[in-house]
């Protein structure tokens, strides 16, 4: 267990924080130091999570929230400045994809329904974040999830793999933009990591270390210190970048 004062005054919101990246980044945050909101749509391991957090003695809010819903997201920040006093960091790691299919056999729901997840959906998460900071003056750090494929696609993804890039695209100029206020905004690019969500789709691992040099999948964990990192004062002069942890995957 990773325990310093890194975070400690800090408050970080995180959405899909219930499982995942996104539950790794709430641990670490919080044995760090700092009060954690948990904003995932999954109200049952919204719930553990919190409990889990709790356990060790962290400040841990639950907030069901829909990222896709702008009033939904408006409500999990403005709910975690009210509970905490104020937000230092969001952290927009909501996401997701469907089965691979070609273009010739994917319908328009499906590239809206992925689309609208992984890249309004982060849009908005950051421009709640960045109303809060510009309200309380002091500055902050917002943090996206990317995707290594969005560095270096691959075939049959094209809504996930176009949402990622333009998350990247999105932290770049949003960093200009908010840097007069203080805010910085920098997104993370994970590889084949080790989630729910990539062991729960049979043969996904096995095909995409193929392709990975070091020949192992990343680890949440290890992502979320990436993302501590990112999120810290320790990384003050950091912003419009996208960094890849990845095995090597997107090495030129």
């Amino acid at each position: 267990m990773i325990v310093t004062g890194r975070f400690d005054g800090k408050v970080v919101v995180i959405t899909g924080g219930e499982t995942g990246i996104g539950r790794a980044v709430a641990e670490r945050c919080g044995r760090e130091g700092a009060s954690v909101a948990i904003a995932g749509i999954n109200e049952p391991n919204v719930e553990q999570t919190v409990a889990d957090l709790e356990a060790e003695g962290i400040k841990a809010l639950g907030i069901v929230t829909d990222v896709r819903d702008e009033a939904s997201i408006e409500h999990a920040v403005s709910e975690a400045a009210g509970a905490f006093g104020k937000v230092d960091g969001v952290h927009a790691n909501a996401g997701g994809g469907i089965p691979k299919a070609p273009i010739t056999e994917m319908s328009l729901e499906d590239w809206q329904r992925v689309v609208t997840l992984n890249l309004t959906g982060v849009w908005l998460t950051l421009r709640a974040g960045a109303r809060q900071m510009a309200a309380q003056g002091t500055g902050g750090s917002l943090l996206a999830t990317g995707s290594s494929t969005a560095i270096r696609p691959h075939d049959a993804s094209l809504p996930y793999v176009t949402s990622k890039a333009g998350v990247h695209v999105l932290v770049k100029s949003l960093a200009i933009e908010l840097a007069p206020q203080g805010i910085r905004v920098n997104a993370i690019a994970p590889g084949l990591t080790e989630t729910p969500l990539t062991t729960g789709r049979p043969g996904h691992i096995e095909r995409g270390l193929q392709i990975v040099p070091l020949g192992r999948t990343m680890q949440a964990h290890e992502i979320a210190g990436l993302a501590a990192f990112m999120l810290s004062d320790e990384a003050a002069g950091m912003t419009g970048s996208v960094h890849s942890y990845d095995g090597g995957r997107t090495a030129d």
